[in-house]
């Protein structure tokens, strides 16, 4: 798995490679890791990055700068934004960013983090095929945005596109039950939790680039929801 570590301290840069090395021992999932104190290097690397750990407050090239250049090359690559200054979350989070991870390095949430990265990448390459009358269509299960309901049927709306499908909704919750990045706000709805930006006890908020579409939370299933949504995000 190719990984970037992009950092000014030194000293984090190191506490982020080892705790890596000690995940690859306990888990024998292999790191190659590439380690940069500057974000000039990787900013004009072509390398794909599967997991990217990056620093917000760098000279000469932020770690923001640095984010959008990485998902230019992959647009799923798994990035941990690494600050200590949360004025910079709201920027981050229109990039699409997987964790947070505060200054000084919380060790018991970097792995639960990293854990929960590793579940991502591997139902990240998952397929499903949709099928409406005659018509197949295959998407990653990373793309589902969320799931509806339209004449009775299932709706899946993805990244890209909407897809009618011969299914209702019961049977998508099922089938996508394995993965812990769905969840059910509404009767209505499941919901990819990757996309939710914010949310209360009535509504949320879903977004994909720098569109923001609302959804509706009901009373009854707002308290899993939430469960499930601070248990997707390590808390």
């Amino acid at each position: 798995m190719k990984v970037l570590i992009c950092d000014d301290d030194k000293y984090i840069v190191e506490e982020i490679k080892n705790n890596l090395n000690t995940f690859t021992d306990k888990h024998k999932i292999a790191f190659d890791i590439d380690s940069f104190y500057s974000g000039i290097n990787p900013l004009n690397s072509n390398n794909r990055y599967v997991m990217a750990f990056i620093d917000i407050e760098m000279p000469q090239v932020n770690g923001l700068t640095l984010s959008a250049q990485l998902k230019k090359v992959n647009s799923n690559i798994i990035i941990f934004i690494i600050t200590s200054h949360e004025s910079y979350l709201d920027d981050a989070m229109d990039l699409d960013v997987f964790r947070y991870l505060s200054k000084p390095i919380d060790k018991d949430r970097f792995f639960r983090a990293l854990n929960t990265a590793i579940n991502y990448f591997h139902s990240n390459t998952q397929i499903i095929t949709l099928e409406y009358y005659d018509e197949c269509y295959s998407v990653f299960t990373s793309d589902i945005v969320y799931v509806t309901i339209e004449n009775r049927k299932a709706v899946i709306i993805t990244r890209q596109k909407k897809y009618y499908t011969n299914q209702k909704l019961s049977y998508w919750k099922e089938k996508l039950k394995g993965y812990d990045y769905f969840a059910q706000p509404h009767y209505s709805y499941l919901v990819n939790l990757r996309y939710v930006s914010d949310f209360n006890k009535t509504q949320l908020n879903i977004k994909v680039d720098s569109k923001t579409e609302t959804l509706p939370i009901s009373q009854r299933n707002y308290s899993n929801f939430k469960k499930a949504y601070f248990a997707y995000i390590g808390v």
